[in-house]
């Protein structure tokens, strides 16, 4: 489908979803041995299936996730039917932290607002990735994929880390905007880039739309935010120690 704009700009769309809700945590409170390892919950695969519900007629032409099980599963009911290759990339893993920092984490607060020191220079994500390394990782592979001319509209699945990396990019703002960004899982957020037509140079980038779950659109049943969960979990078994 060729969306052209106004001045002639060819128009191309990017729908960035973050993966369904997955448990890093057990109901006792404890950690997962390998956050990179967990499936979606059932309720995560529900949440998949109603997202490809609502889009079934979004002309996808190409589908790109990260190489993490969670979103990969995710691409696959969002997409399903439609006979889609799935290409899995390593760059649009999540930031991964430090398990030995976070052990050592004594206030729930620091866990709760990981994200807060995003933007100031040499911050690592809780004393593991670097957010300025991720966010170059992150983007650099988003723009290789856009010198890619052959697809249209493309549905790229990821993490609440990347996705705020994406939306930083789209936006123009990198990191000064990431820790005032939030994804609910298996939310879709909808970006559009304007190209010209001859040269491909880039004219012009639009957020459309931004953390959009078709499961509880207006956020009724959604006042924490995303880590803000992760650590109310952990809070259980504090509270039973």
């Amino acid at each position: 489908m060729l969306r052209t704009a106004f001045d002639g700009s060819r128009r191309r769309r990017i729908y960035l979803f973050r993966h369904g809700d997955v448990s890093y945590v057990d109901d006792r409170g404890n950690r997962v041995a390998d956050p990179a390892a967990v499936p979606l919950t059932d309720w995560g695969r529900e949440q998949a299936s109603l997202t490809g519900k609502a889009l079934q007629k979004i002309p996808f032409d190409r589908a790109v996730t990260s190489s993490f099980p969670r979103s990969m599963e995710t691409a696959r009911l969002i997409l399903e039917g439609r006979g889609l290759d799935i290409e899995p990339l390593d760059h649009f893993v999540e930031l991964r932290g430090d398990p030995a920092f976070r052990e050592q984490i004594k206030d729930l607060n620091d866990l709760a607002y990981s994200f807060r020191n995003a933007h100031i220079p040499g911050e690592r994500y809780n004393g593991g990735d670097s957010f300025e390394e991720v966010n170059a990782r992150v983007t650099g592979a988003l723009e290789t994929l856009i010198a890619e001319p052959e697809w249209e509209t493309l549905a790229l699945v990821a993490h609440g880390g990347i996705n705020r990396l994406v939306i930083g990019w789209a936006l123009g703002t990198g990191l000064s905007t990431f820790a005032a960004l939030d994804q609910n899982t298996c939310c879709v957020n909808v970006i559009d880039f304007d190209e010209d037509p001859e040269t491909r140079e880039i004219r012009r980038k639009t957020l459309r739309a931004l953390n959009v779950t078709v499961y509880d659109m207006v956020k009724e049943g959604n006042h924490l935010l995303s880590l803000e969960q992760i650590a109310s979990r952990l809070k259980v078994k504090e509270a039973a120690a």
